[in-house]
């Protein structure tokens, strides 16, 4: 007879607990740990006969016989993925409700031959309609034949559907809105069902499935916990819903590099991709304004030029304000106590802002000293010149560090045409553009300054 093991998960983020709890201490989030009852196989189960894998011989998976990438016609796809889909994966795609996932993977099944689209939030004319309005008219054709596009929640249908036509890429609009018959939509058992179940027909067939997930309130694809370590590829679509930037990331890669980044802009067509994304970054930048400092920041094997503007104002409180768009907030309280006890400017009577310009969310250390110099030019009230590039990363010492590929940055700020770079002290001299070396932020504060 079959035996229950009982615990508690959490329906925010998927931790498991072995008893019940108010407050989940993963995710922080309240009254949201439910009972969850999973049935394990007794004892007294005989265990049936399984084969012999030396005898049976790779050559008989339908994976290994053919190992080359699917590359779709978006090279930014193509760049965070490692060269295209590998055949036989199974992929995670999530993002923020309305930032433009439903539309990237749309543009993705229009991109492949023969592949198919399962939507179990849209009909089929839905579908359609939003594929016309990115311009694609090919699309009620195949809505026509009957053989590409799908509205369904049946995970049993959906199944059977890529069993009988072995397409070699599959779209599910989304894991959590598809289901077996008996199973509840939603619910913690039924999105790992759904993720058991067709990673068995990706690997078994040599298909290529792609899942789309919804995310929760704390930014994480709903029932991380579950999917992240059955899935071989996690990608995941952010950006402020208040801007045209989107980025693609792929936090977790069988087969590549999770550095990558792919940078697009939301347009009426669709996303757009971004080839050299520096430009919309500095695209309405303002010369020689005061607050202001360009950067160069590394995301996986490129290099951004992008703008960051600080404002100080004297401040009316007992306690100065602080807001950071951007930038970790306690990155920027670092950095203000750095500019305090450094320099002859003082932060602490004033309120301070900073905001990096285009909604990308920066992480690279290289912009802590450009960040110092655009608080330093509010201070003083002195604008940086706007052919200068400012990088590096700034220590509790004051003291300024190297960062990797400082050549790479410097030529990437020569190719846009600035001519002068503030960097750590290194022994690259740059062809056709001034490279100042600076060891500490008193050095960096008398550079602008000239």
């Amino acid at each position: 007879m079959a035996k229950k093991s009982q615990q508690f998960l959490c329906s925010e983020c998927g931790e498991v607990f072995p008893k019940w709890i108010g407050k989940c201490s993963s995710c922080g989030s309240f009254n949201t740990v439910k009972e969850f009852r999973e049935a394990k196989l007794g004892n007294d189960k005989i265990r049936e006969e399984g084969l012999d894998l030396v005898v049976q011989g790779i050559g008989d998976s339908p994976v290994s016989n053919g190992l080359s990438r699917t590359e779709t016609k978006i090279s930014e796809l193509n760049r965070v993925l490692g060269g295209g889909f590998f055949p036989g994966s199974f992929i995670l795609f999530g993002g923020h409700p309305g930032i433009g996932k439903s539309t990237l993977a749309l543009q993705i099944f229009l991109s492949l031959d023969k592949a198919m689209y399962f939507s179990g939030e849209e009909s089929v004319e839905q579908v359609v309609n939003r594929s016309e309005r990115l311009g694609t008219l090919e699309v009620r054709s195949m809505k026509d034949e009957g053989g590409r596009i799908f509205s369904t929640n049946s995970l049993e249908d959906i199944v059977a559907t890529i069993e009988k036509n072995k397409p070699p890429f599959v779209i599910i609009d989304s894991i959590q809105m598809v289901g077996s018959s008996s199973s509840s939509f939603g619910t913690m058992s039924q999105i790992r069902e759904n993720a058991e179940t067709l990673l068995k027909v990706a690997k078994n067939l040599g298909v290529t499935v792609l899942v789309i997930g919804h995310v929760t309130k704390n930014d994480e694809i709903a029932g991380p916990k579950m999917l992240e370590h059955l899935v071989d590829v996690v990608l995941y679509l952010e950006g402020d819903r208040n801007t045209e930037l989107r980025i693609l990331r792929s936090p977790k890669n069988r087969y590549g590099s999770t550095l990558e980044v792919g940078v697009f802009e939301m347009q009426g067509s669709g996303l757009k991709e971004l080839n050299n994304p520096s430009e919309f970054f500095l695209s309405e930048r303002m010369p020689d304004s005061n607050g202001s400092a360009i950067t160069v920041v590394r995301e996986g094997a490129r290099n951004f030029l992008m703008e960051i503007q600080a404002l100080t104002v004297k401040t009316n409180f007992g306690q100065p304000r602080r807001t950071s768009h951007g930038l970790d907030l306690s990155k920027f309280h670092l950095l203000l106590a750095v500019i305090s006890k450094f320099t002859p400017f003082a932060c602490h009577e004033f309120d301070a802002y900073l905001n990096v310009i285009g909604g990308l969310k920066v992480h690279d250390p290289a912009c802590d000293l450009a960040i110092c110099a655009a608080v330093l030019s509010s201070r003083t009230e002195k604008e940086i010149p706007a052919d200068t590039v400012v990088f590096g990363e700034v220590g509790l010492s004051g003291e300024v560090r190297k960062v990797p590929q400082m050549e790479r940055r410097i030529s990437e700020a020569q190719k846009l045409g600035f001519r002068r770079v503030i960097c750590p002290v290194s022994k690259i001299q740059g062809s056709g553009i001034e490279v100042v070396g600076v060891r500490n932020i008193g050095e960096m504060l008398r550079a602008i300054s000239r």
